[in-house]
């Protein structure tokens, strides 16, 4: 069965979340097999990366690093759907102008390649601190319904019988019960782990038929072109300073 991908914001890509066919699996031969489906979650991890390596991992070409990864699953494995989950930081603007033009640029332009865009939302969530000294009072905002989100599209994958296997790019351990539910539904199906840079967890051990980590060093090689041309014919260039 073909590799269905989604994926979850993007300054530097935040939220990004794949399932896809991982590991050396059963893969039917082409022809035959529908493709597996990758879901992925790496803002969080990419911007580690930039801080760690100073290596420029934005306007990645998320299609091309999934294709990269399908070797280590096996030799007749290939993508039917890849599905990015993300949010735009709208409350950023005002200290980072042009924040959501860049995002939402980045999100035209992975989708001319044909992966499917899921956006939850920043909600702001307030952080008191009385003591006899002071009184802290601080506002932060948290991405939610991405993990959701992607939970939600596993378990649907797994009970539309659409793919042979999927393939989840995050170390988010909240998703751990979502494989453990597909693999309820439907035993046969593959369930694979992609560790972005910086994010492996032991507790996706037990719940996939395989998982790898993605070095650091494997982002900053796939980049997007400069200048894409969509279905429609339109430009989308790359954000200056991207």
């Amino acid at each position: 069965m073909g590799l269905r991908l989604l994926g979850p914001p993007g300054v530097a890509i935040p939220g990004s979340t794949i399932i896809a066919s991982d590991a050396s699996a059963s893969w039917f031969p082409r022809g035959h097999d529908p493709g597996g489906f990758f879901f992925l979650s790496l803002y969080h991890a990419i911007r580690e990366t930039r801080r760690k390596t100073d290596a420029d991992c934005r306007w990645l070409d998320i299609r091309s690093l999934c294709e990269s990864r399908l070797c280590l699953i096996d030799p007749t494995a290939r993508i039917a759907q890849i599905h990015y989950f993300s949010a735009l930081a709208h409350h950023l603007e005002k200290s980072r102008p042009g924040t959501v033009m860049r995002h939402t640029r980045y999100l035209d332009a992975i989708s001319a390649s044909g992966i499917v865009t899921h956006l939850g939302v920043f909600k702001p969530k307030d952080i008191r601190n009385h003591s006899p000294t002071c009184d802290v009072h601080l506002r932060r905002h948290e991405e939610k319904e991405t993990d959701v989100a992607i939970a939600s599209a596993i378990v649907e994958a797994a009970a539309a019988r659409e793919c042979s296997a999927i393939a989840l790019v995050s170390g988010d351990t909240d998703l751990v019960p979502a494989l453990q539910t597909a693999h309820r539904i439907r035993s046969g199906l593959k369930r694979y782990c992609f560790f972005p840079p910086y994010r492996s967890n032991r507790a996706f051990n037990a719940c996939t038929d395989g998982h790898f980590k993605i070095a650091p060093t494997q982002l900053p090689r796939h980049r997007l072109p400069d200048t894409i041309v969509n279905a429609d014919g339109r430009t989308i260039a790359k954000p200056v300073g991207r």
